[in-house]
């Protein structure tokens, strides 16, 4: 199949009738209408805040990682352009909330409108920008469209391109090719994340491997954090061993529990502490826990005081708060590693100076798996039962792991010093200024 644009407008403008009549005859969400009235364009009041600083810079983020990615980048746009107006969007609840809890003092943060022609019309209307950068993906072909049709240059920063994504892209290649070709500047992740874009249309002189912005701002966030706050919380003492397994996909949402478990069983005191990537999998690690007879209570509750901890397992359901569980473990796992997946936010178990264990499936973090491997900071496991193996044996020496810690800082600080590259890139896309920054055409 290869859909074109006007195909595809034919199919989200009939999805999009629908869609308006619902939303407007279900009470506009009861969860969140402020969101959702958001993503159907209405910047309405204080939240569009008419924001008439000059140049205009509209930020888009999918959800709280692309947020994390985008931190560093904004605060330092803003420090260089401070009477500009800068507008961040994010396309889910939670991720609209943290960014708002973390950028609201230096941004206009709104709901990401839904692609439907008058839906970008009127954000578009509110926003006005100069420039449009995505962070790490989401390609809107009438988005795009505008942007287009308005001479707005759009840059991609953090990209990321899996292969099962861009085998859809070339799929719909009369959709996406014009996407790709529109871009100013790709400042991709990996050598391979250059390589499909380039494949997919980008103009090669424009794409570049740059890495990521979030690791700028990994080491800031950990020096106003107050782990005893969370041990306290969660009722852990100073000398209680903790694992706590973060971002978990597929099993391995319940074979980090059935290690932990094995573990338990020789060391009563032990606590873990277990976050899966997508709160959708909370149902799975409820019912192995109990199939387990794995006592455990949920984050939420010991959180907000309502239970104190009693249990050997807290099950993260919360979205927002693993960085800073991370500062709690003894023994740190990043997932998406023992499933083909390619492997989330290693790095931040080791701002707080952890050592990091994660599995075999590193394609998406090869360079900091290489950062962390090269100083004795990350060790890979094949599997459950080799992380159960390891586990044993580093619970005798944790002070060994724990004396490895600047180790691990090191590694974040060595992928460091993309935002200011990417904050020249944004700058140099403006009309006016383009030429006259350190060289970018």
């Amino acid at each position: 199949m290869n859909l074109s644009w006007y195909g595809y407008n034919l199919l989200v403008t009939t999805v999009g009738a629908s869609a308006a009549w619902l939303w407007r005859h279900s009470g506009r969400t009861a969860r969140d209408p402020t969101f959702w009235e958001g993503r159907f364009g209405h910047y309405r009041g204080d939240r569009a805040a008419a924001s008439t600083g000059t140049p205009r810079f509209w930020f888009h983020a999918a959800s709280v990682g692309e947020v994390t990615g985008a931190m560093a980048t904004i605060r330092l746009l803003r420090e260089r352009s401070p009477g500009a107006a800068i507008w961040l969007t994010v396309g889910t609840p939670t991720g609209f909330r943290f960014a708002g809890e973390k950028l609201g003092d230096v941004t206009q943060i709104q709901p990401f409108p839904l692609d439907f022609p008058w839906v970008t019309q009127r954000a578009f209307r509110s926003i006005r920008p100069d420039v449009y950068v995505a962070l790490e993906g989401e390609f809107w072909p009438n988005l795009y469209w505008q942007l287009r049709s308005r001479h707005v240059p759009a840059l991609l920063l953090n990209g990321r391109i899996s292969e099962g994504s861009a085998k859809n892209y070339r799929r719909a290649k009369g959709l996406f090719q014009p996407i790709f070709r529109h871009f100013r500047w790709l400042a991709m992740h990996s050598e391979a994340d250059r390589q499909r874009a380039a494949a997919l249309g980008a103009p090669p002189e424009r794409t570049l491997v740059l890495g990521s912005a979030k690791y700028d701002s990994l080491l800031a966030r950990t020096a106003n954090r107050q782990a005893s706050s969370w041990r306290d919380a969660f009722g852990i003492h100073g000398d209680t061993p903790v694992v706590v397994g973060g971002s978990l996909r597929r099993s391995e949402c319940t074979e980090l529990p059935r290690v932990f478990k094995e573990l338990h069983q020789d060391r009563p005191r032990l606590v873990g502490i277990f976050a899966p990537r997508h709160l959708d999998q909370l149902p799975r690690m409820t019912d192995w826990l109990q199939s387990a007879r794995l006592p455990f209570q949920l984050s939420s509750r010991l959180r907000l005081g309502l239970e104190k901890r009693l249990s050997p397992v807290v099950l993260v359901d919360e979205m927002g708060i693993l960085f800073d569980l991370y500062a709690l473990g003894d023994l740190v796992f990043c997932g998406g590693t023992l499933e083909p997946l390619g492997g989330h936010n290693i790095l931040e178990p080791a701002a707080w100076g952890k050592v990091v264990f994660y599995g075999p499936h590193v394609d998406r973090v090869r360079a900091e798996h290489q950062s962390l491997q090269s100083c004795g900071a990350g060790i890979l496991v094949k599997d459950g039962d080799d992380l159960l193996a390891q586990w044993r044996m580093w619970l005798d020496h944790l002070a060994e792991l724990q004396s490895r810690s600047d180790l691990a800082r090191s590694a974040v600080r060595r992928l460091g010093g993309v935002a200011a590259k990417q904050v020249d890139m944004i700058l140099a896309s403006l009309p006016a200024t383009r030429n006259k920054i350190r060289g970018f055409p």
